[in-house]
């Protein structure tokens, strides 16, 4: 579906007219008609589907420059949400700990040598050790995070068959202006959304063990049991 479609079904099921709607902000100028409020709400939506389900991937070169450790990934990649394969020159660097690399080698951050484990902190604090003497390009696949979308005829990138779960969640997130009634009516919308990402990650993490990927999807139906 395209953003277009989307909001539409999101002005539809808030029972709204498409044509003229009233219940979420009017569009500014333009050639695009999807209202702005849509439009954040669709956005924010597919954002939290791939963090939450790791579901979109990317390939990248990485640079390592020499006697370097420590990194900050995100200007150069900037979409970056997890490492998934960090190789350089075909050889795999494996992802550690603080801990572990503290317990093995307490002088770890200043050792030379060839690249063999890296540690990464939060989105944006990347570690690399031993570190080489000259720069090298480095591989790097990774989780990403989805361009934004702006035109009436953008296509999310999230699989084709989630994109009706970003009506749900627009519509959630549209309601919640409303106060508690229209958040009441919202979480049901939202739950159906939580539902099928954990069903989307389920995939994308059978999908990540067959590939030996580092990182794998959070496990949504044990946050959601210890939620109730």
């Amino acid at each position: 579906m395209t953003t277009l479609q989307i909001s539409n079904l999101i002005v539809e099921q808030i029972d709204d007219n498409p044509a003229a709607p009233v219940s979420v902000t009017p569009p500014v100028s333009g050639p695009n008609t999807v209202p702005p409020e849509c439009l954040a709400a669709i956005n924010e939506g597919q954002n939290l589907a791939a963090l939450m389900t790791l579901c979109l991937e990317k390939t990248a070169t990485f640079t390592l420059t020499a006697n370097t450790c420590w990194y900050l990934p995100r200007p150069a990649l900037p979409d970056l949400i997890a490492p998934l394969r960090f190789t350089l020159a075909g050889v795999r660097l494996r992802p550690s700990t603080l801990t572990d690399l503290e317990a093995q080698n307490s002088v770890w951050q200043a050792t030379a040598g060839a690249p063999a484990r890296y540690v990464m902190l939060g989105v944006n604090l990347l570690a690399v050790t031993p570190q080489q003497t000259g720069a090298a390009t480095a591989s790097m696949t990774y989780a990403q995070s989805p361009a934004q979308l702006v035109n009436d005829g953008d296509v999310p990138a999230i699989p084709e068959a989630y994109h009706a779960d970003l009506v749900s969640y627009g519509v959630y997130k549209v309601r919640l202006k409303e106060g508690a009634q229209g958040l009441e009516r919202g979480l049901k919308r939202f739950q159906m959304f939580v539902n099928n990402m954990s069903e989307l990650a389920e995939y994308v993490r059978a999908r990540a063990v067959a590939a030996h990927y580092d990182n794998q999807p959070p496990e949504l139906q044990l946050a959601q049991k210890g939620s109730q």
